[in-house]
């Protein structure tokens, strides 16, 4: 349940509570990126080490994202970012963090960043090719003798969070800088990830790593868990003081972690993350992109106490293959969004696009939906197909558009 904190109710929160499932929004992931392709300009500045979803430095304004929104009716999701550990070394008197960068002879950004601690230092390598998402190559945990100096880094961050006021201060007045950007009929999302997944992606290490560390160092890495819980806890509370509306994360599907790993971990740290979220008048929003038809049949959303849900994908990045059936087991009381995939925005066949969509509202009716694609993109799709989208649900006479 949603608490009695004080919130204006925004349009699109309102359809979501109280609206004609019927009518059907437009929501794509990534507003930068939607607007670049819509004004035709490039979505991340040349020469800055960023990844696809990194907006910090974009050449696309929140005035050009609002243009495009009021000019198509597509909805976005306002990003207020993410705040981790290495975030707030400055904070921390016996951590220390230096970023290296230097660019290759094919024009490749290569960014070292280094934790040194008193128990060890860990190092990652992050690489931004030219027009092409980033990646690491190195993550700072690469083994478990790469543990200590990780549980030194999340335990301290842990206690200095809870203990620290400047710590609260600074995230509160991040958040704000990013409200702030934005009219008041915008949804606004602080990402929060549950611990078992943040503290295993790849901004510490890779699934590899993950799974071992997991088998072999189970009680230590719980123990990190439940530090990472304490910050998750501040930072709902600095999200909500802030003007935040959701707490946003995304927990890979199948394709890399087993239905044991979601009911152990995933499933009650993240119900525990939407109950702090709702006890201050939040609400959890979760991205699944891979392999979710299992975990919708296993009732894992419901579990969660979700309220939003994306991305519903079909073959080949996922595997909902009946959009219908899905959609009819995850229930009226989630609002979903997606169902439309990632290689289908890049296509160059525009009557499959249309297809899609068409095949979307044609398994959607009776549900909240809001049509989008399945993940962030980088490059921006082909403008065509994204207002072949809007067009096909604009024919349909169900289109909810924004402001």
């Amino acid at each position: 349940m949603i608490s009695n904190i004080k919130r204006a109710t925004k349009p699109l929160i309102q359809w979501m509570d109280e609206g004609d499932p019927d009518l059907v929004p437009v929501m794509m992931a990534d507003g930068h990126s939607t607007a670049a392709s819509y004004f035709g300009v490039p979505v991340r500045t040349e020469g800055i080490s960023a990844s696809f979803t990194s907006n910090v430095n974009s050449p696309v304004t929140p005035e050009m994202v609002l243009r495009c929104s009021k000019d198509t009716g597509i909805h976005f999701n306002g990003s207020l970012g993410n705040i981790n550990t290495l975030d707030v070394i400055q904070f921390i008197d016996d951590i220390n963090l230096s970023v290296e960068e230097k660019t290759d002879a094919d024009g490749v950004i290569k960014k070292i960043t280094t934790v040194r601690t008193p128990v060890g230092e860990m190092s990652d390598l992050f690489e931004t090719p030219p027009n092409l998402p980033a990646c690491w190559r190195e993550h700072l945990v690469k083994g478990e003798d790469d543990l200590p100096a990780f549980s030194y880094l999340v335990e301290h961050t842990s206690q200095a969070f809870l203990e620290n006021q400047r710590i609260r201060r600074y995230v509160v007045d991040r958040y704000r800088t990013e409200v702030e950007k934005w009219p008041s009929h915008v949804i606004l999302s602080a990402n929060i990830g549950v611990p078992a997944f943040s503290l295993t992606c790849a901004l510490y290490m890779g699934p590899m790593t993950a799974f071992e560390l997991l088998f072999d160092h189970k009680v230590q890495m719980e123990r990190l868990f439940e530090a990472q819980s304490q910050i998750n806890n501040v930072l709902v509370e600095c999200a909500a003081e802030a003007g935040a509306d959701f707490v946003m994360h995304a927990i890979n599907g199948l394709e890399i972690f087993s239905p044991t790993i979601y009911q152990e971990y995933f499933v009650p740290q993240a119900h525990t993350l939407h109950e702090k979220a709702h006890s201050h008048g939040l609400r959890g929003w979760v991205h699944t992109c891979g392999y979710m038809n299992k975990l919708i049949d296993m009732g894992v959303y419901e579990a969660m106490n979700v309220d939003v849900l994306e991305s519903l994908s079909s073959a080949p990045l996922g595997d909902l293959s009946d959009l219908k059936a899905g959609r009819a087991k995850i229930g009226r009381k989630i609002t979903t969004r997606g169902a439309v995939g990632v290689d289908q925005f890049y296509s160059a066949d525009i009557g499959a696009i249309r297809n899609r969509v068409r095949y979307v509202l044609e398994s959607t009716p009776g549900y909240r939906h809001m049509i989008g694609d399945t993940n962030n993109s980088f490059p921006p799709y082909p403008r065509e197909n994204i207002m072949a989208t809007v067009d096909e649900v604009r024919k349909s006479g169900r289109y909810l558009p924004a402001q």
